[in-house]
């Protein structure tokens, strides 16, 4: 027969709540605020833009983005690592989907109101 001692509940209890911390810690997202630089290449021909991006608590974006595509604000969403903002202008749409990565870039997809796809990676300014 078992019988539990406040001792091993003492335990339990810990690496319980241990693996809830762990959990919580790796489900929070991951912040994408700051400046970047975004290399960009679409369909073979590449450019360079310029992003900033503040993201709130809540998982909402607002940003500015100038580069090829316009000089424009945006706003977008982001949940754990993964983010997407959508610049509207004078061309149509154009919606970015990336997530930060594990060396702090941010690398994704970018797509052009359905005429064209592309891709992008995202480095932070100094």
């Amino acid at each position: 027969m078992f019988i539990k001692t406040s001792h091993t509940i003492s335990t339990t209890f810990s690496a319980a709540v241990c693996a809830v911390l762990l959990l919580a810690s790796s489900l929070a997202s991951a912040d994408v605020s700051g400046n970047w630089g975004f290399a960009v290449d679409v369909m073979g021909q590449t450019g360079n833009a310029t992003v900033t991006m503040t993201e709130g608590a809540d998982g909402k974006i607002a940003g500015h983005y100038a580069g090829q595509l316009g000089d424009t604000d945006f706003t977008g969403t982001a949940t754990g690592n993964d983010f997407q903002f959508v610049l509207t202008g004078d061309a149509g749409s154009v919606t970015y989907k990336g997530a930060l990565q594990d060396d702090g870039t941010l690398k994704g997809t970018l797509d052009l109101g359905g005429m064209a796809e592309g891709t992008f990676v995202g480095r932070k300014a100094n």
